[in-house]
């Protein structure tokens, strides 16, 4: 784990504490905590998933990426990372946010979950995925409200980083 990403499960797990404590009314359903009907939106976030899952394993080999991208980062820790992401990203933000209209709350969500990216050296692949990942779970997000299959997308997609497959074929 990287000092950026720890220091962001130390923010994050300190802003979702306060929020608990002090704010009264938080709306569970709204921000994707129980969703109506967990079954829907499925076949998106798998075909999502294995469709990023897949191009990252086959292109992985050709690409120069820096090494702290092909960490094998702890479960854990990743977990944590991949829900906080979700949680504040897609739930509290986009919620907060679709007061100005669902398309700015997309929009925004997406731009500034691309941009974290940025902090780390070299990260333009990961930066660039990130826009693609964060539009596309921003959007099930309007769509279905289960912050569950977003957070699992999200560790799927992390995880083929770490995990590189197919690397066995192309040696």
């Amino acid at each position: 784990m990287t000092t950026s990403e720890n220091l962001f499960i130390f923010v994050s797990l300190s802003i979702l504490l306060i929020l608990l404590f002090v704010v009264k009314k938080i709306p569970w359903k709204k921000l994707g905590f129980t969703p109506t009907q967990c079954h829907k939106g499925w076949l998106s976030i798998i075909l999502f998933s294995i469709g990023v899952f897949i191009l990252v394993q086959v292109f992985i080999n050709f690409l120069k990426l820096p090494a702290w991208v092909m960490d094998k980062d702890p479960l854990i820790p990743l977990l944590v990372i991949v829900f906080l992401q979700e949680y504040i990203f897609r739930g509290i933000l986009i919620t907060w946010l679709e007061r100005w209209g669902k398309q700015k709350a997309l929009w925004i969500s997406t731009i500034l979950f691309g941009s974290i990216h940025l902090v780390q050296p070299g990260a333009w692949l990961i930066t660039a995925l990130s826009f693609i990942g964060g539009y596309f779970w921003g959007w099930h997000f309007l769509k279905f409200r289960n912050i569950y299959l977003l957070s699992l997308s999200h560790l799927i997609v992390n995880l083929s980083f770490n995990y590189v497959l197919f690397s066995l074929f192309f040696k």
